[in-house]
């Protein structure tokens, strides 16, 4: 019986580490397309993005995608059961 809290504490913990690894390489795509670094990705930038619905992405309507719109579209497009993100990058 002492086992299930360890084996619940290591499942969390590789839960956490693993949504580290997704954040990380979404911050290192966005830095990549934020080709002026001014901290947002216009609609120019982001046209490389197969599947981005620029309109839909930008959900504040100011014309560009901020590190956190950028985040949340990538994973409106790996889609339930995927194995590939945009651009055919790993998901799992």
């Amino acid at each position: 019986m002492k086992t299930l809290p360890l084996k619940s504490m290591l499942l969390a913990l590789a839960l956490l580490f693993g949504s580290g690894v997704a954040i990380a390489e979404g911050t290192d795509k966005f830095t990549e397309l934020d080709t002026n670094q001014d901290g947002s990705l216009s609609q120019e930038e982001a046209s490389g993005v197969e599947g981005l619905e620029f309109e839909s992405a930008d959900t504040d309507g100011n014309g560009s995608l901020s590190e956190e719109e950028f985040k949340a579209a990538k994973t409106g497009l790996r889609g339930e059961g995927s194995t590939e993100g945009m651009e055919g990058e790993k998901t799992y």
